[in-house]
């Protein structure tokens, strides 16, 4: 009997930890795209028809924010395959993704980020987060304290916001999954 234990646990201890590594069941779709036409005024999102103030994308934007969605799910012990292919899956339509211009401390201009996350089920978005940041001075609106207090008081980079976004997205469409 002592060993049929120590033979269970043994085997159990090893099976555990692979399970939070292989995640065949939970796995979400995950795409993300660049909007098209961006910077040539308001459109509609042609995912969920919202409307969208395009403006200008980095070359890496699509990159950027799909590691970090893939990170962020990873974190919250959920797989992910590639593309639309499973359902439900999770899109993301950049529209803007500006990097600021200077320093930490200085900038002529701040970094600016725009996206919708779809919840896409069968092909239909299911339910929609829609982030919109641009990084204000302090001094221009007092009510972004907290936000400016966790930044560390800096002039963050655009993939610090739209990490903040992609993070945010995912606490409001994943309450529906989970």
């Amino acid at each position: 009997m002592r060993v049929f234990l120590c033979i269970f646990f043994a085997v159990w201890s090893v099976v555990i930890p692979l399970g939070s590594v292989c995640h065949a069941l939970g796995d979400l779709g995950v795409e993300v795209e660049k909007a098209s036409g961006a910077g040539g005024g308001i459109d509609k999102c042609k995912y969920c028809g919202r409307l969208i103030n395009p403006g200008r994308v980095h070359q890496d934007a699509e990159v950027i924010v799909k590691n970090q969605l893939k990170a962020a799910l990873t974190d919250r012990d959920m797989g992910f395959v590639e593309g639309k292919t499973k359902t439900p899956y999770i899109n993301v339509l950049i529209y803007r993704f500006e990097e600021r211009q200077g320093g930490d401390y200085a900038v002529d201009k701040p970094a600016r980020v725009g996206f919708h996350m779809h919840l896409m089920n069968k092909g239909a978005p299911k339910r929609v987060f829609v982030y919109e940041e641009d990084q204000e001075a302090l001094m221009d609106n007092l009510f972004t304290i907290g936000k400016f207090m966790k930044r560390g008081g800096k002039w963050v980079t655009v993939e610090t916001l739209s990490n903040e976004g992609i993070n945010k997205g995912l606490d409001n469409l994943l309450e529906v999954v989970e």
